[in-house]
This record gives C-alpha cells, sequence and structure tokens, in this order.
C-alpha cells in the first residue's frame, strides 16, 4: 500500500468519524505539508468520494459520498492484507536476526521503538535465548516493556546493550530500510529488521 492510498485512507476514516477537517489538522495527522493535504482533500471531492459543504471562509465540513464510502472499504481491505504481509515479514526477519546475534555470540541487546514491531521482535529474542536490557522510546519514556525500563531515545547511546535492534518504523511505509526516529543517528552496534541504512553495509552483520 503506497503512502498516496495510505493518506487517502487516513482522510476517509477521519471524516466518517467527524466532518470538520481543516487543511492545517489534515496536515498535521497525516505528517505532511498543508499544501499536500489540501491537494489530497481536493483530489477526493473531485473524484467524488467527498461531498463538501462550506460554511464559512474557514469552515468546511466533508461527508462521505456512496463512492466515498466503496472506497474506504476497499482501501481498508487493502490495508489489512498488507498488515498481514508487514506482521508476517516482520516476524521472519526479527527472527532472523535475533539468530544471526545469538550465533554470533551476543546476548545483551536493547530496542529502539515500541510498538508492534518490538512486540514482534521480543519474539525472537525469547526464542533465541537474548536478553532484553533496555528499551529506549520518545513518547514512553518511564514506562515498562517486560519488565524493562523505557529510556528517552537521546539516552541509546549510552547503552549497555551489545547491540541495539531498531524496532521503530515509518508506519506510512512500515518496511522503509534503515529508518530512525528524528534526531536519532546511526551507531554501529544498530541492527535493522527491515533492512541497513545506506552507508552501514556490515550494521546488519554483527
Amino acid at each position: 500500500m503506497d503512502a498516496h492510498r495510505y493518506y487517502e485512507l487516513k482522510i476517509l476514516e477521519h471524516v466518517e468519524d467527524r466532518p470538520e477537517l481543516p487543511r492545517r489538522v489534515a496536515a498535521s495527522k497525516l505528517g505532511v505539508s498543508v499544501k499536500l493535504a489540501h491537494k489530497l482533500l481536493t483530489g477526493l471531492v473531485e473524484r467524488g468520494l467527498l461531498h463538501v459543504k462550506k460554511e464559512n471562509s474557514r469552515r468546511w465540513r466533508y461527508f462521505l459520498t456512496p463512492q466515498g464510502i466503496a472506497e474506504k472499504a476497499g482501501l481498508t481491505r487493502e490495508f489489512i492484507e498488507f498488515s498481514f504481509e508487514f506482521y508476517r515479514e516482520a516476524r521472519r526477519r526479527s527472527a532472523q536476526v535475533c539468530r544471526d546475534l545469538s550465533e554470533a555470540g551476543g546476548r545483551r541487546v536493547a530496542f529502539l521503538g515500541l510498538g508492534e514491531l518490538a512486540e514482534i521482535a521480543y519474539l525472537g529474542v525469547q526464542e533465541w535465548d537474548l536478553e532484553l536490557v533496555e528499551v529506549f522510546d520518545r513518547q514512553r519514556a518511564g514506562k515498562t516493556f517486560f519488565g524493562c525500563r523505557v529510556w528517552p531515545v537521546e539516552e541509546a547511546a549510552d547503552s549497555q546493550a551489545e547491540r541495539i535492534i531498531v524496532t521503530s518504523f515509518d508506519p506510512k511505509n512500515p518496511m522503509l530500510p534503515g529508518f530512525l526516529p528524528e534526531r536519532v543517528k546511526a551507531g554501529p552496534r544498530m541492527v535493522w529488521i527491515f533492512g541497513e541504512l545506506a552507508g552501514q553495509g556490515s550494521a546488519n552483520r554483527p
């Protein structure tokens, strides 16, 4: 599922719940520019998927048309199919990463990022008898994950782990190789479930 169709699905889902969707709100929700958010909304209206009612110069309300309801259903099916593929591939690749680390003699690992990918990768940690010693995440610092305290991502460089498994991903492109959270630099101990960062040829070969 490409990013453009993902954006369209998110807009249609929002409009189904709440008709009001200012361009700046749409941009913030999607993580895109106001210009792109406007283009997406305009495109959905022009294709007959959304009906727009202009109440004043600053307040527009959007409503799903019958075509929009059908399109949303199709995009939802597409998203679910992609999600199954993502989870299947994430499980396979994360297990391989953990196996490689275990066979190379490493044992103490950390996760960079929390969410679905971290939960999937934790299965591999258990399967290959690794020890999760630290977790780093910007949003959930101070909480715990399977008994490990979650620290701010800025502290990942000081991790006591032998390897840091990157379990962050871009929700708009979950299998993007070498993804890192904002303001986090790649380090020699980092390994990626979905590929390696350009220029870090040995990062995924412990």
